[in-house]
């Protein structure tokens, strides 16, 4: 992974390192993407039930979801299932470990069956879930522009009424006064 990815990977994972999900032990507010990649994974019993295979990152560099490999033995015969997050959290060994020597755990709350139920990693889940994430963003920066649009058309508006009803407030002032 070239030196700047790499740097920019590390500090996603770091700022996605809370939205990783809530865990039962503090978090650590630091974590590593090179020790999570082949982190043991568990289902909502405590079964190890896979390992961590990929990590994947949406446009904006957060984590968007792991790829867990379950059910193979040796590394052969198993399935490559995505977990998007907010499905698991990560906990860490004893926080008295060394930088280098911390063991992560991924927790999957679901059952056996519902694990079963997860998408497979595929090309056909990549490619449909790219096109979402890209229309997604699209709809976000359309969004983004209208609202700013929006903005500054009442933002106008607000002005024009505060300089028309300034405006009058002083014809008033100044025909009261010439009363007077």
């Amino acid at each position: 992974m070239p030196m700047q990815l790499s740097k920019t990977f590390k500090m996603s994972l770091l700022a996605s390192g809370l939205a990783l999900g809530a865990s039962a032990h503090a978090a650590e507010g630091l974590y590593s993407a090179d020790d999570l990649m082949d982190a043991d994974v568990y289902d909502q019993s405590g079964k190890e039930i896979g390992e961590v295979e990929d990590i994947l990152m949406g446009n904006g560099m957060e984590v968007h979801s792991l790829v867990i490999e379950t059910g193979g033995v040796l590394d052969m015969g198993g399935r490559e299932v995505v977990v998007e997050r907010g499905d698991f959290t990560v906990k860490t060994g004893d926080s008295n470990q060394s930088w280098d020597e911390i063991d992560y755990e991924v927790h999957i709350d679901a059952s056996p069956e519902e694990i079963k139920g997860l998408d497979e990693y595929s090309e056909s889940w990549w490619n449909q879930t790219r096109q979402s994430m890209n229309q997604a963003w699209e709809n976000t920066q359309e969004g983004a522009a209208s609202a700013w649009e929006n903005t500054k058309e009442a933002s106008s508006r607000a002005w024009q009424n505060t300089k028309d009803a300034v405006e009058n407030l002083g014809d008033e002032v100044e025909s009261e006064t010439d009363e007077m």
